[in-house]
């Protein structure tokens, strides 16, 4: 029952009247929001926090669904209407490789990998700019309660090193972009246990790990180096949302221009919504999961991310120190 509803609600935009209406092309696009980071990292409930603003639109819905998939090109739907340059990890029959398959989660931005997602300017054509335009005008039109006052939100993954590529779509329109970071000596780890990519060879661990070290570096270089030249950018990591959710939601907030409301941020007593699955429990209270990570783990992502992760605080054990004004980056 609950699986069905989340689809019935996930897909009404497929079968809704509303977005053939003449007057879909009419909406503004007003400042469309992209939550960037890697699979594991933390993106799912800082999206969640504004998901809960009246004034946000997701693929799935407004906030009175704030659990639904948040991630255009992830559903195969979705990812039809879409240009394939914004297709996201999952699906890709396309993309189909002897060692990655046609999932690549938490490797989609390795070095072998990275050509085929990395987007920018100079890739961007009228056609597309057109079709996408038009994809979040008619999700606005379906799901906004005030259409004049929406703001669209996605969360795929892959858009991290495609900024100047979205940037140049949505011209004139103000993007605003917000990456979610953790400590990768941490995540990559943890990633390849919980998030694998559908390997049709099994390479050795130390391989594997090496794949995914690459790719928190390349995605996470990629995106503050392209986002901080767009002017409307901000980093956080994950880890400060941990320890002071209301300050980097606050600091959220004002980066992208939304109102703070005492409901944006997660508390004991807030209800999800029907259509949440049994095993999700993304939101309250809190967690840190840990794990451990051995000595060997923490020379391969360090000759890799290692450069990367001491500027923004990161080291293998120690907690960074926490972000003042809750961004690390604007």
């Amino acid at each position: 029952m609950v699986r069905f509803e989340r689809l019935r609600r996930r897909d009404r935009w497929r079968y809704s009247v509303r977005r053939r209406f003449p007057s879909v092309d009419r909406i503004r696009l007003d400042r469309p929001i992209f939550v960037l980071g890697l699979q594991g990292g933390g993106t799912t409930l800082v999206t969640r926090c504004l998901l809960r603003h009246p004034s946000v639109v997701s693929m799935s819905g407004n906030s009175s669904y704030w659990v639904a998939t948040d991630e255009l090109g992830f559903v195969r739907n979705r990812m039809a209407a879409l240009p394939s340059s914004l297709w996201g990890s999952s699906h890709r029959d396309d993309l189909a490789h002897p060692l990655f398959g046609t999932e690549h989660r938490s490797v989609w931005a390795c070095d072998e990998l990275l050509p085929a997602y990395r987007r920018t300017a100079d890739d961007a054509t009228s056609a597309d700019a057109a079709r996408f335009q038009r994809v979040l005008r008619e999700h606005i039109g379906v799901y906004a309660s005030a259409r004049d006052s929406a703001r669209f939100l996605d969360k795929t993954h892959a858009n991290a090193v495609r900024i100047p590529y979205i940037d140049a779509l949505l011209a004139g329109c103000d993007p605003f972009y917000v990456l979610v970071l953790r400590n990768p000596y941490a995540i990559c780890p943890r990633v390849l246990r919980r998030k694998p990519p559908s390997w049709r060879t099994l390479p050795p661990y130390e391989e594997q790990l090496t794949l995914v070290a690459q790719h928190w570096e390349n995605a996470s270089r990629l995106a503050i180096e392209d986002g901080r030249r767009t002017g409307r950018f901000g980093a956080l990591r994950f880890e400060d949302f941990l320890r002071n959710p209301e300050a980097v939601v606050r600091a959220i907030c004002n980066l992208v221009g939304l109102s703070l409301r005492p409901d944006l941020i997660p508390r004991a007593g807030d209800r999800l919504p029907f259509a949440t699955l049994k095993t999700d429990t993304k939101w309250y209270p809190l967690r840190d999961d840990s794990w451990e990570v051995s000595n060997e783990e923490i020379a391969i992502v360090e000759a890799h991310c290692g450069e990367l992760a001491a500027r923004l605080g990161y080291g293998p054990s120690a907690q960074p120190a926490q972000a003042e004004a809750g961004l690390l980056i604007a």
